[in-house]
C-alpha cells in the first residue's frame, strides 16, 4: 500500500530512496495542490498555513507529524488530538550541542571569563569555582537534561533533576518531583531550566519559585521563554538573590530592542541558538517509527502526549 508524505523539512536524495523503499512517495510542498490536500498520511515537518488547510479538508487522511522541533507548543495540538493524529517530537536531536551550550554558560561565569572579557588594564580576578563545588538542580529529566547531566557528573558536580513524578534517572544523584519541592538540598548552585511550554509551566518559575533558592550562582534557561517570569528574575538579578542568569529561549522572541534584557550586565543572552552544531538527522529519528507506522503498529519513538503537551 503505497504512502504519501508531505516533506515540509528537508530530504536528501538518499532519504528518498530510504522512502521508496518502502513504497512511501514524497511530495514536496511546491507540488501540493488543493485537489491532494486529502490525500497526504504523514507531514515530515510542518507548515501552520499547509496543515490547517489539510486538517480542514474533509476525509483527508492524515495521520502522522513529524514534528523538526523537540517543543510542539506551536501546535493546534487540541485540534490534532481530537482528529487523533499521531504526533512526533524531535527530541533528542539536539540534546549533545545544547548540553554542550549548557556547560560553556556555566564555565563561563565560573571561571570569571565574563569579567576578564570587559578588563582593559591588568586586574587579576580569582573569585572563580570549580564545577564540583556547584551543586546543580535540573528540571527537565528528558533527554536534553539527560545528557547535560551526563556531562556534569563527569566534573564530579553534585547534579539533582526534578520530574513529574520524582521517579529516578540515570546520571542524576537525586529526583525531586515537580509538585513537591520543599525539600529541595539548601546548597543548590546553579538551576537549569529545559521545562517545556505547557498551562502547568507557564511562569513556573516567578519569584515564588525562585525564592526556593539562597543565593543562587546561575540560572539557565534553555526550555522555553514562557517558563520565565522574566520581570521576577530581573527583580532577583537586581537585588543580588541570584548573581548570573543565562537564558537562550525568552517570552517575547526575537527580542525588541529596548527589552531590559539587553540592559542587565549580569545576564547572557544567546538568541534560541543552543541547538546549532552537528546532530542526530531529523530524518534517522523519524525512521524509527516509519516501519511501524508501515505495519500499522503503534509507534514508540518521541510519541507526544496530548493531556501533558510533550
Amino acid at each position: 500500500m503505497t504512502v504519501n508524505l508531505l516533506a515540509l523539512s528537508p530530504l536528501t536524495d538518499a532519504d528518498i530512496e530510504t522512502l521508496n523503499a518502502y513504497d512511501v512517495v514524497v511530495i514536496r510542498p511546491e507540488n501540493l495542490t488543493i485537489k491532494n490536500y486529502g490525500d497526504i498520511d504523514i507531514s515530515y515537518g510542518w507548515d501552520g498555513d499547509i496543515i490547517n488547510h489539510i486538517l480542514a479538508t474533509p476525509n483527508h487522511q492524515l495521520k502522522w507529524i513529524q514534528a523538526y522541533s523537540a517543543g510542539v507548543d506551536y501546535m493546534p495540538l487540541n485540534t490534532l488530538a481530537e482528529q487523533k493524529i499521531i504526533l512526533t517530537n524531535a527530541s533528542g536531536q539536539r540534546s549533545k550541542p545544547i548540553a554542550q551550550s549548557v556547560i560553556s554558560y556555566i564555565f563561563y561565569f565560573a571561571r570569571g571569563l565574563n569579567v576578564y572579557q570587559n578588563q582593559k588594564s591588568w586586574q587579576p580576578f580569582t573569585n572563580q569555582f570549580i564545577l564540583q563545588a556547584l551543586p546543580v538542580i535540573i528540571f527537565g529529566t528528558g533527554q536534553i537534561g539527560q545528557q547535560i547531566a551526563k556531562y556534569l557528573q563527569s566534573f564530579d558536580t553534585p547534579v539533582y533533576g526534578v520530574n513529574t513524578s520524582g521517579h529516578p534517572v540515570d546520571n542524576f544523584d537525586k529526583v525531586f518531583a515537580i509538585n513537591d519541592l520543599n525539600n529541595l538540598p539548601d546548597n543548590i548552585a546553579i538551576v537549569i531550566n529545559s521545562l517545556p511550554s505547557t498551562a502547568q509551566t507557564n511562569h513556573f518559575f516567578d519569584k515564588h519559585s525562585l525564592n526556593l533558592f539562597n543565593d543562587l550562582f546561575l540560572f539557565i534557561n534553555i526550555g522555553r521563554g514562557a517558563t520565565v517570569n522574566e520581570t521576577d528574575l530581573l527583580t532577583k538579578l537586581n537585588d543580588g538573590k541570584i548573581k548570573y542568569a543565562a537564558l537562550d529561549v525568552t517570552a517575547t522572541e526575537p527580542i525588541s530592542d529596548d527589552s531590559k534584557l539587553w540592559q542587565q550586565d549580569n545576564l547572557l543572552l544567546t538568541q534560541h541558538t543552543t541547538w546549532a552544531g552537528n546532530s542526530e538527522k531529523l530524518f534517522t529519528i523519524f525512521m524509527k517509527n516509519l516501519p511501524d507506522f508501515i505495519d500499522h503498529k503503534p509507534l514508540s519513538v518521541n510519541v507526544v502526549n496530548y493531556d501533558t503537551g510533550y
